[in-house]
C-alpha cells in the first residue's frame, strides 16, 4: 500500500489512448507506429503533471502498530513512516531535417519527411526499449531514466523488494531437458516460477500486469507446455487493435524485441548455443559475452497502474511540423518529451533470472 503525493491521478492514459483519441493527425500516426514497433510505452499508464521532479512516499515496512485493548482502556496512538523517495523526467528531444529539393523531388518513391520520421520512431522505440530494462546511471546513459533490472538490482534505493529478484537455480528449460524423464518436474517448476513472478508482483491472477521475456523464452514456453500437454494457463486473444495477445492468466505475455543494432536481443537468451553473435545471460543474470553452454535467460514482470508503476510526463509527446528553417532550405519536424517513471509500490518489479535455456 503506498502513494505518491500530488501525482496520482484516475486519468493516466496510455499510448493507445493517445493514438485513438487524438486530434493531431499526426499525434495520431506518431502514437500509433511506437504501438507497431513494439514499444513498451504501450503497455505504460502516463500521468500529465507539469513537474521535472516529483516527489512521493512508499511503505517498506514500518507500518502503523495495531493495538488490542480490553474493555474501559484508552486507545493508543500509533502511526506508520513512510520512506520518501524522489523521481525525474528525463528528455527526447530530436530534429529532422529534410532538403526542401528532396520532398520537392518527382521522382521521389516514399514520401522523405514522413519516411524519416518512421526511422526515426523505429530507432526511438529500440532505444528506448533498451534503457527501460537495462539502461543505469552507473555504466549507462545518465540522461535517460534508470531501467527496470537496476531497480530491481538495487532495490533499497528503488523501493523493490529482495524477494523480487527470483533465482530460478539454473532450472534447465533445454529443448534437450524438456524431452527427457525431466520433462514433467521442469515444466511444472517453470509454471511455479511464473506464479510466484506474480505473486511477487502483487497480482496473483496476473491483472495489470506485462511479463516480458525474449521471442526464444516465449517459443519455448510453448514448447514446455505442449511437453506437458497442457496450455497451462496460456490464452490467446485479441487486443483493441485487433492483434494476437497473449496471456498468461490475465498478465500480458511481451517480447521486447532487439537492441538498435536489429541483432542483440535485449532480454538475452539463444535458443540453441553455438551461434555467433547469440550470447545469453550468466547464471548470475549478468550479461554473458560467450555464446557457448550453458546459457540461461530473465523473465521479468512490471504491475502497472498508478499505485504501483507508471510513466508521467510534463506534457503530450511533441510532435510539430516547423515547416522550412534555416533560411527556406529545410523542412523541420521537432519530437520532443520529458518523460519519466515512479515506483510506489514495493511489489510493483520482479525478475526471474537464472534459467537455463540451452
Amino acid at each position: 500500500m503506498a502513494g505518491a503525493q500530488g501525482i496520482i491521478s484516475s486519468n493516466a492514459l496510455t499510448l493507445a489512448d493517445y493514438a485513438l483519441n487524438s486530434n493531431q493527425p499526426l499525434m495520431q500516426r506518431v502514437t500509433m507506429s511506437l504501438i507497431d514497433y513494439g514499444n513498451v510505452l504501450q503497455d505504460v499508464p502516463l500521468v500529465t503533471k507539469a513537474s521535472l521532479i516529483a516527489n512521493g512516499t512508499r511503505f517498506e515496512g514500518n507500518l502503523p502498530t495495531v493495538n488490542w485493548t480490553p474493555l474501559n482502556s484508552e486507545g493508543v496512538t500509533t502511526k506508520g513512516v513512510p520512506t520518501a523517495y524522489q523521481e525525474q523526467v528525463y528528455l527526447i528531444r530530436n530534429y529532422i531535417d529534410v532538403d526542401k529539393f528532396i520532398v520537392m523531388d518527382q521522382n521521389q518513391i516514399a514520401e522523405p519527411r514522413g519516411l524519416q520520421t518512421q526511422a526515426y520512431l523505429e530507432a526511438l522505440t529500440y532505444d528506448f526499449n533498451t534503457k527501460f530494462f537495462k539502461n543505469d546511471h552507473a555504466t549507462g546513459d545518465v540522461n535517460s531514466f534508470v531501467g527496470i533490472r537496476a531497480r530491481i538490482d538495487n532495490g533499497g534505493l528503488f523501493g523493490v523488494r529482495s524477494e523480487n529478484k527470483i533465482d530460478a537455480g539454473g532450472l534447465d528449460i533445454s529443448t534437450t531437458a524438456l524431452t527427457t524423464a525431466a520433462t514433467q518436474y521442469n515444466g511444472n517448476k517453470m509454471i511455479e516460477l511464473l506464479d510466484q513472478l506474480l505473486w511477487s508482483v502483487g497480482s496473483p491472477d496476473g491483472a495489470g500486469v506485462t511479463i516480458y521475456m525474449n521471442d526464444n523464452m516465449k517459443r519455448r514456453l510453448n514448447f514446455m507446455l505442449r511437453a506437458l500437454g497442457t496450455a497451462g494457463g496460456l490464452d490467446v486473444s485479441k487486443d483493441m487493435f485487433d492483434r494476437d495477445q497473449t496471456t498468461y492468466k490475465n498478465a500480458v505475455l511481451r517480447d521486447p524485441g532487439v537492441r538498435v543494432d536489429q541483432t542483440t536481443r535485449i532480454i538475452l537468451g539463444p535458443a540453441q548455443a553455438g551461434v555467433t553473435g547469440q550470447n545469453g545471460e550468466t547464471a548470475t543474470g549478468a550479461d554473458g559475452s560467450t555464446n557457448t553452454t550453458p546459457q540461461y535467460t530473465s523473465i521479468y514482470a512490471v504491475n502497472y497502474s498508478t499505485d504501483h508503476f507508471f510513466g508521467w510526463q510534463m506534457a503530450e509527446l511533441n510532435t510539430q511540423d516547423l515547416g522550412l528553417v534555416y533560411d527556406g532550405a529545410f523542412y523541420r519536424t521537432l519530437i520532443d518529451w520529458a518523460v519519466g517513471f515512479m515506483n510506489v509500490n514495493i511489489r510493483s518489479l520482479a525478475r526471474i533470472y537464472d534459467i537455463k535455456i540451452c
